[in-house]
């Protein structure tokens, strides 16, 4: 585990900004500090030894991309996104399927406990264009999913709640990404990801997609799941009985 809770900055411009998120976050201030959450003149990056400055990113044309692999992504066909569903990313991490989803019209919430990623999808959030805003709705909250869930009135709960745990196993795997690696050594593992799961049962309108590894056994018997080579998207439909 890394524990990050410093702020650094590029140059002395940056001052004043990197002191603001620093005390925001009450985070020390440190300009050439290594690991930290670090200012630059363009966005909010995440510097630790050993890895190129990672960053999130949310403007469409980037997000395009992904998209034009359409629908036969296990994402996609696990969830279904469309514009007229609400849609919770419980453990947004770097955002990535949560822009995923808003790429089809969804509208997205990702909600992010660590104050790391929390800001980091922010600043991101921060950097788009208007017309990036129009096509890709999304947005964030930092704080605590389960008590963000346990705090919906029943007209608020979403359609659909995607959970995508940190497991353990990724980490041994030379197929894991270097920003997934990262988010792993920052944040470990969800180790109440099945309270998670049991919470998002119940507090949402259609049903809750959990992404797991392909080999490892449910944390909750599910209800279908969609196949993939190395992960699946368990479903479980939700327990209420939601008036039409």
């Amino acid at each position: 585990m890394i524990d990050i809770s410093v702020v650094g900055y590029e140059h002395e411009n940056l001052h004043d900004k990197a002191k603001a998120l620093a005390e925001e976050l009450n985070f020390v201030l440190d300009k050439n500090a290594s690991p930290c959450l670090f200012v630059t003149e363009e966005k909010l990056t995440l510097k630790i030894p050993g890895f190129s400055p990672m960053f999130a990113e949310f403007s469409a044309a980037f997000w395009s991309k992904r998209k034009s692999e359409g629908k036969k992504q296990g994402l996609v066909r696990a969830c279904k996104p469309s514009p007229e569903l609400k849609i919770i990313d419980a453990t947004a991490g770097w955002g990535r399927d949560s822009a995923i989803l808003a790429s089809f019209g969804a509208e997205v919430l990702m909600l992010e406990r660590h104050p790391v990623m929390a800001s980091l999808l922010s600043d991101a959030l921060l950097r788009r264009t208007e017309s990036d805003r129009q096509q890709l709705r999304l947005k964030v909250h930092a704080g605590d999913a389960h008590s963000y869930l346990s705090s919906l009135t029943t007209d608020d709960y979403p359609d659909i709640i995607y959970i995508d745990p940190m497991h353990p196993e990724r980490s041994k795997s030379a197929l894991v990404k270097k920003d997934m690696q990262a988010l792993q050594q920052i944040i470990g593992a969800d180790e109440d990801a099945l309270e998670l799961i049991q919470i998002a049962i119940s507090h949402t309108k259609q049903k809750v997609v959990v992404k797991w590894p392909q080999k490892a056994k449910p944390l909750l018997p599910a209800n279908a799941a969609v196949e993939g080579k190395t992960v699946r998207f368990d479903i479980y439909f939700s327990n209420l009985k939601v008036n039409e």
